[in-house]
């Protein structure tokens, strides 16, 4: 039988506080990162099971629980809804959500003083100042990969400020900036000893009001559609008593209770609210525990299945099949925007380049045999837009960079379709992006003494050193149905040098080509140098000379 929720969230809150107290025993340091990630998992997991539980929390301050504990459990709750607002998956939320755990790791005492306005000793200064450096001592102590919360918790300090004061840094790693917000929001909302707090609306409409940022402005702005009209929690007025909001149903009624009396009385109505949402001091456990078992809490929300919708879409189209008309229109007819997209992508195929009127229309220009790719190059590319990640917006332009090198490779040569090839780059990014999304970074992790055996993986140029190359192959054959280009990829990265196909070679030579424009200061091998010539010569390039003048013309660059 599945536990209560108001036990899950009573065990989240006690482990939390345990968290913060724990840090003065060096030898259990390396017991922190699993906890951490096991903690993270556990208030990404409530808060897809019933968001509006844990947004209650950044209003009901638990008066038994210390402030470093109310603190750090409201930046991980909107650690959450700003990862929710993304709809960013389950990896990204996790790492996010463990950075803010890990932050405060060490300064639950400093904290605590803080909130009493009491002032800090010299000790309690120099721990405050070196928060973040001794946080990541203590995590980096576990031999487990602990590294990507470290590089979260460098910036931190610098993002913030950026954030508050600096208008024209540039801030490029959106996990810190969402981190940063989310502990400038939980100080700006948590209760203190003065009563200085302000409520959670007027916290975001100054931070964005303050912050240059454009990125931080979409998250706030973001979060608030997330959150809604009324933060749960809230204390109300209804009748001309002070209720509780918790949260609105599919029907677009509050449900709100009174908890003056011994029992809570629960109503359902549809009407305006005077909302106060300032966080206030709360000893019932009836409101931050146990009201959340209740059925009329248990609201079911609609989800957004586009991606797995483009998922099969893209598995049911077979390059090596031959389609009509009829059977195309029947596949495509329930994703007009695939078929928009088709209509758009043809017009590179007639000399005026105008977009085709229809599927039929579309069809006609590029003929049955090559229209599977472009069709399916269409919903790959939907299919990686579906997906969120702060790095979105860079990795499709990375994306095209490495499509723009393989029409450039061959180009002169009739008897191959440069969207089938790059089909095999975007299922590439899509398993990057499903199962390596915390990894990937603007980085190119090329080697500076590169394998004299095998040949550079493609994940390097989206930061990632290796992949799981069994699951990679297997997921690969799935998408593309074992397509031959894929499986050449794969060769490119799997087999020894000597070993590669034509086909194989023809991606060594785009890795060639992608290091030459995306990390120019580094010089190619003997064997690299002799792979291009080989393809440009076999692909119709009369010279390096002359691709290269073209490739300049592409206006391809190492962009951040």
């Amino acid at each position: 039988m599945e536990a209560p929720l108001s036990g899950n969230l009573k065990k989240l809150l006690e482990s939390t506080q345990l968290l913060l107290s724990s840090h003065n025993n060096k030898n259990q340091w390396h017991t922190f990162y699993p906890i951490v990630c096991k903690l993270a998992e556990q208030y990404a997991s409530l808060y897809k099971q019933n968001p509006a539980a844990l947004q209650a929390q950044l209003n009901l301050y638990k008066t038994h629980y210390s402030f470093a504990t109310n603190l750090v459990v409201n930046q991980c709750v909107l650690t959450c809804a700003l990862s929710a607002s993304q709809n960013y998956d389950k990896h990204l939320t996790e790492l996010y959500i463990s950075a803010s755990l890990v932050e405060h790791l060490c300064v639950a005492n400093q904290l605590n003083k803080l909130a009493q306005q009491q002032a800090f000793t010299n000790t309690d200064t120099k721990m405050w100042q070196l928060r973040h450096k001794l946080a990541a001592k203590v995590i980096l102590t576990s031999q487990q990969p602990a590294h990507q919360i470290a590089h979260i918790l460098a910036k931190l300090a610098k993002y913030k400020h950026a954030l508050l004061n600096t208008p024209k840094v540039m801030l490029y790693d959106g996990a810190s900036v969402l981190v940063a917000l989310a502990n400038i929001l939980a100080l700006n909302v948590t209760c203190n000893a003065k009563q200085q707090h302000i409520s959670f609306y007027k916290a975001v409409a100054d931070l964005y009001i303050r912050t240059p940022n454009s990125f931080a402005q979409r998250l706030l702005k973001d979060l608030v559609a997330h959150v809604g009209q009324y933060v749960p929690g809230s204390q109300v007025v209804y009748a001309d008593q002070t209720m509780i909001y918790l949260a609105t149903d599919s029907a677009g009624r509050h449900i709100i209770v009174n908890n003056a009396n011994t029992k809570i009385a629960w109503y359902r109505i549809k009407a305006s609210l005077e909302d106060g949402s300032k966080a206030w001091p709360c000893n019932d456990d009836r409101l931050f525990l146990k009201v959340w078992d209740s059925e009329y809490l248990h609201i079911v929300h609609k989800s957004d299945d586009t991606q797995s919708s483009l998922y099969e879409l893209v598995k049911q189209i077979k390059n090596q099949q031959e389609y009509s008309y009829k059977a195309l229109n029947t596949l495509l007819t329930p994703y007009p925007n695939v078929i928009k997209s088709v209509c758009h992508a043809v017009k590179l195929y007639n000399k005026e380049l105008q977009p085709a009127k229809d599927l039929r229309h579309s069809l006609s220009m590029v003929g049955y045999d090559k229209a599977p790719a472009i069709i399916q190059g269409m919903v790959f590319e939907q299919l990686v837009n579906s997906i969120a990640h702060p790095l979105h917006t860079f990795l499709c332009t990375r994306m095209g960079c490495l499509v723009n090198i393989v029409e450039l490779l061959v180009k002169h040569d009739k008897n191959l379709q440069s969207e089938r090839i790059s089909l095999s780059l975007y299922a590439y990014l899509y398993y990057l992006l499903i199962n390596y999304s915390p990894e990937v970074s603007r980085k190119i992790t090329l080697d500076q003494t590169p394998n004299k055996s095998l040949d550079t993986p493609i994940c390097t140029f989206f930061g990632i050193n290796n992949v799981d190359t069994p699951h990679l192959t297997n997921e690969l054959n799935e998408l593309l149905s074992s397509d031959p280009w894929a499986i050449a990829l794969l060769k490119a990265e799997t087999l020894p040098k000597k070993q590669l196909d034509d086909s194989a070679k023809l991606w060594a030579a785009l890795k060639v080509v992608a290091q030459r424009v995306l990390k120019p200061n580094q010089p190619l091998t003997a064997w690299q140098q002799q792979i291009l010539n080989q393809q440009l010569t076999r692909h119709g390039w009369k010279s390096e000379v002359i691709f290269y003048q073209s490739l300049q013309q592409l206006g391809l660059h190492n962009s951040i």
